[in-house]
């Protein structure tokens, strides 16, 4: 499968044309990463945008003495936008969770784009535009992550900790395992070293701490 392919499945580019997209992809460079394998390190320059075309990455924080996990990405997932837009420095680390491909676009050649084909150059800059404004939009609304069985998955892997409200208590845990399965589908988390099974009806919201690690 081309490239030019590859990017077509991402709905990110739903309104370029073939042709369109078969030019963004003559500037896009494919690269692959081992599982482990850092990709991006938080305050370093921002050459490049990221598109993810297979695998999955993690996206953390650098703490004193240890990370800060923020989310997990997948397919079709982008990342390093915001960066790419205002052009500063990473606020954040990314490493391969997995061996992944990456369909990369560097800076430098959107400026080439911009002058062989500016309604490319203005789609490209919407889209990334668009999607900014979608992230931000769910982190001002305190998205509940109660949902997606993915991100239930995803903060197992990572031991990050979550506040889950129930009617009655708030816990400050790490989740350890999710069974959505039975008649009475259970979380297992860990609170200040003690084990306990929440039965899934009694959980209101699962949330992630803010840019502070605090908690509302």
């Amino acid at each position: 499968m081309s490239l030019n392919e590859k990017l077509r499945e991402n709905s990110l580019f739903s309104d370029f044309s073939n042709a369109e997209l078969e030019l963004l992809s003559t500037f896009t460079e494919e690269v692959n990463y081992a599982e482990g394998a850092a990709i991006i390190s938080e305050q370093a320059p921002t050459t490049a945008v990221y598109f993810i075309l297979n695998g999955r990455v993690t996206i953390y924080k650098a703490l004193v003495g240890a990370s800060n996990f923020i989310t997990i990405l997948e397919k079709n997932d982008i990342f390093g936008e915001i960066a790419f837009v205002d052009q500063q420095y990473r606020s954040a680390s990314v490493n391969a969770l997995d061996e992944c491909s990456l369909a990369k676009f560097e800076y430098s050649h959107f400026d080439i784009i911009q002058k062989q084909s500016p309604i490319v150059g203005l789609k490209l800059l919407k889209a990334l535009i668009k999607e900014i404004t979608s992230k931000f939009r769910a982190v001002s609304s305190c998205t509940d992550l109660k949902s997606p069985d993915h991100m239930i998955n995803d903060l197992i892997i990572s031991r990050q900790k979550v506040k889950i409200s129930t009617d009655t208590t708030d816990y400050i845990c790490a989740i350890m395992y999710a069974d959505k399965s039975g008649v009475n589908p259970l979380l297992k988390i860990d609170f200040n070293g003690q084990t306990i099974l929440l039965p899934f009806n009694q959980v209101r919201t699962i949330s992630l701490p803010n840019k502070f690690g605090k908690f509302q």
